[in-house]
């Protein structure tokens, strides 16, 4: 029976239930006569059961029917209530919809308005299908798309896809926005014949889209006229744009580029090591930044230039594509580096001039103040920078009227030169007898850029001077003989400074700039022996310069006078050992340096002292594959004893009797340059404060030099 039921025939429906009515009934009628004739003999007893039993028939039809009938009925209330049902909720959907929608019959007239046309358009639906000029709201400039609409609602075509136009409509409160109009066929609407017109705010993503394209525009043109190089690599690293910055730089077309060329291509052989690093670090990071690289052109001739780079990957993280841009630094490099070393000689004589050298700007104001000017007043850089004389206690007080009266005339450019001798005072107070010698800096146009002061400190001379007059009441013939033999020690001591500095510096530049000459004129004429002579040569006279400024260095260091103070040793140390990190980066090195490194003595005297010792340990250790040097205290036969040991190359125990003397080396110059002034400097320093300096070492092992100073604050 289950398997039956496949069948329509036995499928309990309406129709089965009649059809099964009928082919029983037909049966009975067919075969039930039979049956009571056997049964009954009487004609009337018959009749009357024939009678029964076709009303029972029609009553069991009746009933059938009318089950049919209420069964029909529910599902047409069914069908009602759901046609119902649907059109509400389209109605709702269209209603509550974010486009208008119109319904135009064959006369153009709008039968039908959706309430959206008040939110987007602020026209009442009323107001708007009783509109007697639609196109009054139509942009003059959009007309003609707006005709091809109205010329398809007047046409009787029903076959045709929906068109779509975008034009800009006026709002009621008088803006125009943009919208897009799509106007339907007749099919859907075939029984009321009339078409849909749907209309749609997009003025937001109109306008979006003008800004993108204008962004566009910008873009493309900043990309192509952009002062540095732009471009842009495919995932395999081949240029696929570039702009004509970089193509001038490159000094290729761009045919010959695109498609063809990688970085790669254009990267000098000896950085391609490097390029190739940075191209992994380019992919692991996303981006690099500040690469330099020199670049071969196309004729052959090199640039420096300054890349940075950005890739962009898909979710997958495969690359997409990469943008760069290259900055040609070669002028820039060029000039930087003449101008370093044009700074670096003047700083040079800046720094290492016996006088002091201060700078004043336009509004007398330092902004430039050399170490021996530090030496000489106490006061450093940082303490005195952008201050005028009246700000911080230099000058005498006495003196204060004469010095602003001679530096307002030439701020006002009245002189360009002039000398000034006055009283000054130093950071502890000390009065010292200087002597100014101030220039004006001038611009190309006449302008007073800065002032020049050149200090020479006459205190010493003034003090003698002033000693003399005193005695010469007494001992007027002590005094005049003393005078002559200071007088003849000033002279001395002057003579010799201005030999070493001028006379014998006159003949070392001439020896060094026509051995250069030889060097650079002749150089086909001499062999390769006389030109390791000439070398030779002017590598004696510059030693020789540099043997004079130590001197000099020298006699500063025995000719000054003390001012004690206590002095933080550590902290001294641990800014010269920061500045040899600063000047050499990349060098392996370990510090260490105590706390409460502290003495007695003369702050500058004792700083120059620890940058010899440190100077000497920093240079011994070069050698080492990491650098350690430590500053300590330690206690040495009941002295509290400082010292500094490094693991330099040390030297042998038998020759340290000649350390401390000037000009005797235990290395060659080639293997270490210098003088030999530097530890005779550090042991004069310490002798001057009645100290005692010693050092032990082992060849190969590193050294230690243990210094004492005694302490005068009890």
């Amino acid at each position: 029976m289950w398997e039956l039921n496949k069948y329509r025939l036995f499928q309990l429906n309406p129709w089965n239930i009649v059809l099964i009515y009928l082919v029983l009934g037909f049966l009975w009628i067919l075969f039930s006569d039979r049956f009571l004739e056997q049964l009954f003999d009487d004609p009337a007893t018959l009749t009357r059961l024939q009678t029964t039993k076709g009303w029972f028939y029609v009553f069991v039809t009746g009933l059938l029917l009318l089950v049919l009938l209420l069964r029909y009925t529910a599902r047409i209330t069914r069908m009602r209530d759901d046609f119902v049902y649907r059109f509400d909720l389209y109605r709702s959907l269209l209603e509550q919809g974010n486009q208008v929608v119109l319904q135009v019959d064959d006369h153009q007239n709008f039968s039908y308005t959706n309430v959206a046309v008040k939110d987007i358009l602020g026209y009442d639906e009323d107001e708007f299908r009783c509109m007697d000029d639609f196109e009054a709201i139509i942009h003059q400039d959009d007309l003609d798309r707006f005709q091809e609409i109205r010329v398809l609602c007047d046409a009787d075509v029903r076959d045709h896809h929906p068109v779509k136009q975008q034009v800009r409509m006026r709002h009621k409160n008088g803006s125009w926005r943009w919208f897009r109009m799509i106007l339907t066929d007749k099919r859907g609407f075939e029984h009321i014949q009339s078409r849909l017109l749907l209309i749609r705010d997009i003025h937001e993503e109109t306008t979006l889209f003008e800004q993108l394209r204008e962004s566009k525009m910008r873009f493309e043109h900043l990309f192509q006229d952009a002062p540095v190089g732009y471009h842009s690599f495919g995932p395999d690293f081949t240029f696929i744009d570039i702009n004509k910055s970089e193509l001038n730089l490159l000094g290729c077309s761009r045919e010959e580029v695109i498609g063809k060329k990688t970085w790669g291509d254009l990267v000098a052989p000896e950085d391609l090591p490097t390029f190739e690093q940075h191209k992994k670090d380019l992919l692991e990071n996303g981006y690099v930044e500040n690469l330099q690289y020199s670049i071969v052109r196309k004729d052959g001739t090199r640039r420096s230039v300054i890349l940075n780079a950005r890739a962009f990957f898909d979710e997958q993280d495969r690359l997409l594509y990469t943008l760069g841009n290259v900055v040609d630094m070669t002028d820039k490099l060029l000039a930087e580096k003449e101008l370093n070393e044009a700074y670096r000689r003047l700083n040079y004589h800046i720094q290492n001039t016996p006088l002091g050298f201060v700078e004043w700007n336009d509004h007398f104001r330092v902004t430039e103040w050399s170490r021996e000017s530090e030496q000489m007043f106490g006061w450093s850089k940082a303490e005195v920078q952008g201050k005028a004389p009246e700000e911080w206690p230099i000058v005498h007080e006495e003196d204060s009227e004469l010095i602003n009266e001679q530096m307002t005339g030439m701020l006002a450019g009245k002189e360009l030169r002039n000398k000034i001798s006055n009283r000054n005072y130093t950071k502890d107070g000390t009065i010292l007898h200087c002597e100014w010698y101030n220039s004006a800096l001038l611009d190309e146009k006449g302008r007073l850029v800065s002032i020049i002061s050149l200090v020479h400190d006459v205190t010493e001379r003034v003090r003698a001077q002033v000693e003399i007059r005193k005695l010469n009441v007494s001992l007027e013939q002590k005094v005049r003989e003393r005078t002559r033999e200071l007088e003849m020690a000033n002279r001395e001591l002057e003579s010799f400074a201005y030999s070493v500095s001028h006379d014998l510096r006159a003949p070392l530049r001439g020896i060094d700039g026509f051995s250069q000459a030889l060097v650079e004129q002749y150089a086909e004429k001499l062999d390769q022996r006389g030109l390791q002579y000439l070398n030779r040569v002017r590598s004696a006279t510059q030693r020789m310069g540099q043997l004079i400024d130590d001197l000099l260095s020298l006699s500063r260091i025995t000719r000054k006078e003390l001012q004690e103070e206590p002095v933080d040793l550590g902290a001294i140390s641990t800014e010269i050992l920061a500045s040899f990190r600063d000047k050499e980066p990349g060098r392996q090195a370990d510090f260490e340096v105590a706390r409460n490194l502290t003495a007695t003595g003369d702050a500058s005297l004792l700083g120059i002292m620890m940058q010899n010792l440190l100077d000497n340990a920093w240079k011994y250790t070069s050698t080492r594959e990491r650098t350690y040097i430590e500053v300590g205290v330690t206690d040495l036969e009941g002295k509290r004893t400082m010292f500094v040991r490094d693991n330099g190359v040390g030297f042998n125990m038998k020759y340290h009797d000649k350390l401390f003397i000037p000009f005797q080396r235990l290395h060659t110059q080639d293997d270490f340059p210098g003088t030999g002034i530097g530890l005779a400097t550090v042991q004069r320093i310490i002798g001057r404060h009645g100290g005692s300096i010693r050092a032990e070492s082992k060849e190969d092992k590193g050294s230690v030099f243990y210094f004492f100073l005694p302490d005068k604050s009890v």
